[in-house]
């Protein structure tokens, strides 16, 4: 309500029209961020099919005292779509709720990343969720994380066109001897994606992920090793390169047994970082890049390698570009799963533990071997990440 002084008149400094155009200079932005609800939030829309999923859901958003809105409902056929605002780790709770009164198969779920939501709503307490638990921390929904991480995976010609292009100017900043080029080729390659989905294939327990994203990292990578051998043998026969061209200039020697703890740091970073930008709706780019960058520049070395038949480097650098792929998927795995974002109902999580166990052990197993070729391989010289200038 507007103060008013004894002609009626609102005071000097005070605006009627409610839209503030008459405060103090900041003291309108100030006011505006104090609306601003600071949570990672979500919008909810519920399409409910039926009177009694609409009485259902009702009655949970009500117990919860959370606001919600209905629109009209259509026909007379009880469909009704219901819309709520929640914190993003609070979804995962109010969706199992209608999972275990047996309605989830008579609605439809849409959650929405919302660019701000303004509201006084969430303050203090008058916060009406301040019951409503979700996975402990700051997370996203299960059903929201496959939903990004299906996101993640484009069309498979997309995916393996982006990686050859990758591979290609990983190659050339190989034979320039240039980092900025080789930094080009993390920044567009779409690693990424099959990546981090073998790892939520494995912890949410989808079999139909997890096949989709090895048949990805597949044919991605053998593409990428493809295509990396046929241009740097086209330089090698073609005028671009002089007779006396000296590739051991370019790939400079170093031990393969000292790198192999500070490769593993940077995979497992990578990976970790990775599973924590994705289940918290963080910046994924620049972790797509840290991957790219343990495994784009030693599958362009490994292509020059084969145009020069550098048998050495040739082992060392698929070495490094197997351990790298495998320990960026084991350290997104044992995330995830710590994190929480396993099956909760205890036949699938016992399933899910034997196959997340399963498949831990396998991928430990094949870092193991990758790490022992690479001690083992002698006379070679090992590219670390981008080639010493």
């Amino acid at each position: 309500m507007t103060e008013q002084n004894d002609s009626g008149d609102p005071p000097a400094g005070t605006d009627d029209s409610g839209l503030g155009g008459s405060l103090p200079i900041g003291a309108q932005d100030d006011l505006e961020r104090a609306f601003v609800v600071d949570d990672d939030m979500r919008a909810v829309e519920v399409l409910v099919m039926d009177p009694d999923t609409f009485q259902e859901v009702v009655g949970v958003l009500r117990k919860f005292d959370l606001d919600y809105v209905v629109t009209d409902r259509t026909d007379g056929d009880g469909t009704a779509v219901i819309r709520f605002p929640l914190p993003a780790q609070t979804v995962e709770h109010v969706q199992d709720r209608f999972e275990a009164m047996g309605i989830d198969d008579s609605l439809y779920t849409i959650i929405v990343d919302p660019e701000v939501i303004i509201s006084d709503r969430f303050d203090g307490a008058t916060e009406p969720y301040h019951e409503v638990k979700g996975l402990g921390y700051q997370g996203i929904s299960r059903t929201e994380l496959q939903g990004k991480t299906a996101d993640l995976l484009p069309d498979l010609s997309i995916y393996v066109l982006l990686t050859v292009i990758s591979s290609l100017v990983a190659t050339a900043g190989v034979l320039l001897n240039s980092v900025g080029v080789l930094i080009g080729s993390m920044v567009i390659a779409p690693l990424i994606g099959p990546i981090v989905a073998t790892a939520v294939g494995t912890v949410v327990n989808d079999d139909r992920l997890f096949a989709k994203s090895l048949k990805y990292q597949a044919v991605g990578t053998g593409a990428g090793l493809a295509s990396a051998t046929v241009f740097a043998t086209m330089v090698r026969f073609s005028s671009l390169v002089s007779p006396g061209f000296e590739i051991s200039a370019l790939l400079r020697l170093s031990s393969h047994t000292a790198p192999n703890l500070l490769l593993l740091v940077v995979a497992l970073g990578a990976g970790f970082a990775g599973a924590l930008s994705l289940s918290t709706g963080g910046t994924i780019d620049l972790v797509g890049v840290m991957i790219a960058a343990a495994i784009m520049p030693p599958i362009g070395i490994a292509g020059v390698a084969v145009a020069w038949w550098a048998t050495g480097i040739i082992v060392g650098s698929l070495a490094v570009v197997s351990m790298n792929l495998f320990a960026v998927t084991l350290a997104a795995v044992i995330s995830l799963w710590y994190l929480g974002y396993h099956p909760e109902s205890l036949e699938e999580l016992r399933r899910a533990r034997r196959v997340m166990l399963t498949r831990v052990l396998l991928l430990a197993s094949a870092i193991a071997v990758s790490a022992t070729i690479l001690a083992h391989v002698s006379g070679a010289e090992l590219p670390v990440l981008a080639v010493v200038g």
